[in-house]
């Protein structure tokens, strides 16, 4: 089956919503009961940050390394407790075993005992998600230096990157539903002059391509814009990925036009539109309006396609941060504009060139 009809609103009816991944709830059962309610063609687990430091995208994915590290005095990331031990940190990530422990993911073990018992009868996809090899690389500094820049320790990352996300494949193909794993990839919006061929993007790329030879289906999801204010993309069409995942509320018509992403549905790929901004209040915000960004943003590829087909809707970030209200309202604008789109003429979601 082509992606576009098992990841489209068109092949749902009311609408094709999922989670970035994280929710506020410090209850795994409980943000599992509202995935299922909210997101039930595409569930996915829920990331509790709330709940634990470890349960955060960094520290998640640093959990076999953690003792090794220490947050960076008034900045971001993490840094070596002692100097000198670049070899220490590579061995252990490279022989780590990589996967989720209940305590740094526990919405992911909430989110299988609810497969089990039955909690997701119409999912079309399972979705799972980790950071991406570039964040995290970009996050960590090993004697001063950026691991970004370190293309050893940067292949050492995106190694064990991948073997987490097989991890998660794994563990959900149980089910018999397609599995989808989105990687968590902000830094992707700071490459330097959107570099498309350097050390970076190859790692993405080879995550990517590594996932997929597992027969599941892989996105990218960045929520940072471009220096110029724009949403990165046509960039993120050049991953591989399947899905990609932006922040489609800001400057929805920056990016419209290029020919990376027109290509990049052409053969079928799906674009997440991050339509409903994450924001503490929504009270101001009306699923018509978010139709109407969603309709002049999809208004430009020269050629004949449904773009409802080729949609999924989302917030532009993850849901960790805000309040269990804000967060289900979030959902609810997503559905209400989902189920619009759904509902359109197909002349009207058409694009003639």
């Amino acid at each position: 089956m082509h992606l576009s009809d098992i990841l489209s609103c068109r092949a749902l009816g009311d609408g094709a919503v999922t989670g970035i991944g994280s929710l506020p709830h410090t209850d795994a059962n409980a943000a599992v009961r509202l995935v299922a309610d909210v997101a039930p063609e595409i569930p996915f687990w829920p990331q509790l940050p709330q709940r634990a430091v470890e349960e955060r995208m960094v520290e998640q994915a640093l959990t076999p390394v953690l003792d090794l590290l220490a947050p960076r005095n008034g900045s971001y990331g993490y840094t070596l407790i002692q100097e000198g031990r670049r070899t220490d940190l590579l061995t252990r990530v490279e022989c780590a075993r990589a996967e989720l422990s209940p305590s740094a993911a526990g919405g992911f073990f909430a989110f299988e005992r609810a497969l089990a018992d039955g909690a997701f009868p119409s999912a079309v996809a399972l979705k799972g998600q980790i950071i991406g090899p570039v964040t995290l690389a970009a996050l960590l500094f090993v004697d001063g230096r950026r691991v970004i820049n370190d293309p050893v320790a940067l292949k050492a990352i995106g190694d064990y990157i991948q073997r987490l996300a097989i991890w998660q494949v794994e563990r959900l193909a149980r089910w018999r539903t397609p599995v989808l794993i989105m990687l968590d990839e902000p830094y992707l919006a700071l490459l330097p002059e959107r570099d498309t061929t350097g050390e970076a993007m190859r790692a993405v790329q080879s995550v990517v391509r590594g996932i997929q030879a597992t027969g599941a289906l892989v996105g990218v999801h960045c929520c940072a814009l471009l220096p110029d204010g724009a949403p990165p993309v046509a960039l993120l069409c050049q991953t591989g990925a399947n899905v990609v995942s932006f922040d489609a509320y800001q400057r929805v018509t920056s990016w419209r036009a290029a020919p990376e992403v027109c290509a990049f549905v052409a053969r079928g790929g799906v674009l997440a539109f991050g339509l409903v901004p994450t924001l503490h209040d929504l009270s101001d915000l009306w699923s018509a309006d978010l139709l109407t960004g969603w309709i002049i943003a999809t208004a430009a590829c020269g050629v004949q396609v449904d773009m409802a087909r080729h949609t999924l809707v989302t917030a532009t970030c993850g849901l960790g941060l805000l309040s269990e209200d804000t967060a289900r309202q979030s959902f609810r604008l997503a559905r209400d504009v989902a189920g619009l789109i759904g509902r359109m003429p197909d002349s009207a979601a058409k694009v003639h060139h």
